[in-house]
């Protein structure tokens, strides 16, 4: 009996290869001389065999060998059967296959890179493209191979504006603050659902941005994507500084399932560093604020109580620096600071332990005494430049605790060696908007 399984258990694994040619190497791949009707009678019975074999498996059997597919191939076999269908479609087998994603991500960490394609394809002399092709690039961290790769056009444009979001379950908010566009898309499965705009988007539309008026814009840049029982999308920014009866921020709110936005009736008395995107890790969202007497303080809000709260304890070497020198993001789930030193131009990265009242040292980056050339950064951004103040911010972290880089400024993403201090070019896109962590999943009930 066992042995009866294995062998069927083989021929439906085998379904993984019926899109390309190979599936039956000894009836497809020297076949050029047959004629194009002999070639798909042959395809129709080889699958029609496999069929066969899959659908004689016990239903649960058939659903583990599923759930351990990637996305591209269980795409393909919606398309061979209604069962089938139904089955990778059910919201119960999204959640299955969504926690056996997550606990392969930590044992193969990838990177997803997007990056703006074709900017100028179809457009008119100066008028803009109506629409905007983004791409989506998931990339092996130990290896920098690209494991799979699409192009999506959003049927808005973005005027060059585009901003993504964080990585949640495998989705992404893709929005610009130039225009109405706003998308959550599952790069893995080409699904996207456009979204109302937010408020301050439609009053945007009315504002010419001006030097005066460049802080109150750059404030509402970024996004926060986020899962409580629902998905969320949080928009905080700060008020418009001429009204000083209103509250210094702002809090929205999107609500899937009602597809509206609404406001947060209560948030912090701080105005937010505006070029800073927020970062969310242990059921909280965390934004930096402006210096206060000369401190900088975290505001975090909790996504499921949305209750908002300052944190408790911040690290006296983040609080007291300038915040174009200071980073927070998030590693291997973790809430993460760093810091660039303005004379020696050293980076230090800090972790805030779960019961946030402590902060450890994990990282000491000293790019200006790696043994690298600009040379390898095809990108002429020059990563040891030794005024410049902003940090590099962390994407990921390696088995072999080599750490990958990006920057605000730089198009490419760098692997820095702590141990050796070296510095090598790890992948490079050109329009590149955003590296971040990423793993694929099937979730499009949002």
């Amino acid at each position: 009996m066992k042995k009866s399984i294995r062998i069927r258990l083989g021929s439906a694994i085998g379904l993984v290869k019926l899109g390309g040619i190979n599936y039956e190497k000894g009836k497809t791949s020297h076949i050029a001389s047959s004629s194009r009707r002999k070639r798909r009678r042959i395809l129709r019975k080889g699958i029609n065999e496999k069929l066969v074999f899959a659908s004689s498996l016990p239903n649960d059997i058939v659903e583990e060998i599923f759930l351990r597919l990637p996305v591209k191939a269980q795409i393909r076999l919606k398309s061979l059967s209604k069962q089938w269908r139904w089955t990778i479609e059910s919201r119960s087998f999204e959640e299955r296959h969504l926690k056996i994603a997550k606990r392969s991500h930590l044992d193969y960490p990838k990177v997803m890179v997007i990056s703006e394609e074709y900017p100028l394809k179809g457009s008119k002399g100066k008028l803009p493209r109506p629409d905007t092709d983004i791409g989506f690039s998931t990339i092996c961290l130990e290896s920098a191979s690209v494991l799979s790769s699409t192009v999506i056009t959003f049927p808005q444009g973005y005027l060059h504006w585009i901003y993504a979001s964080e990585s949640c379950d495998g989705l992404f908010c893709i929005h610009s603050v130039r225009t109405l566009a706003i998308y959550v898309v599952n790069p893995a499965t080409r699904w996207l659902r456009q979204l109302p705009p937010a408020r301050f988007q439609i009053s945007m539309l009315k504002l010419n941005p001006t030097p005066e008026t460049w802080t109150f814009v750059k404030s509402v840049c970024y996004i926060a994507f986020v899962k409580a029982i629902d998905y969320k999308l949080v928009w905080m920014y700060n008020s418009d500084a001429s009204s000083p009866n209103e509250e210094l921020t702002t809090s929205e709110v999107f609500d899937f399932r009602a597809n509206t936005w609404r406001y947060f009736t209560c948030t912090p008395r701080y105005r937010l560093f505006c070029d800073q995107a927020p970062t969310s890790a242990n059921g909280s969202i965390y934004w930096f604020t402006e210096p206060y007497y000369g401190e900088i303080k975290v505001v975090a809000l909790d996504i499921h109580t949305e209750k908002f709260r300052v944190l408790p304890k911040i690290n006296p070497a983040i609080a007291s620096s300038d915040p174009n020198h200071i980073d927070m993001c998030t590693l291997d789930n973790d809430l993460c600071m760093s810091k660039r030193e303005g004379d020696t131009m050293i980076q230090h990265i800090w972790r805030l332990k779960s019961s946030e009242d402590s902060w450890e040292k994990i990282y000491t980056i000293d790019l200006l005494s790696c043994s690298s050339s600009l040379s390898e950064f095809r990108d002429g951004f020059n990563w040891t430049q030794k005024d410049l103040v902003e940090p590099s911010t962390p994407v990921a972290i390696c088995k072999n605790k080599k750490i990958l880089l990006s920057h605000r400024y730089a198009r490419n993403l760098i692997k820095y060696d702590p141990q050796a201090k070296s510095l090598c070019l790890f992948f490079q896109r050109p329009l590149c908007r955003r590296y971040v962590s990423y793993f694929q999943s099937l979730i499009t009930h949002v």
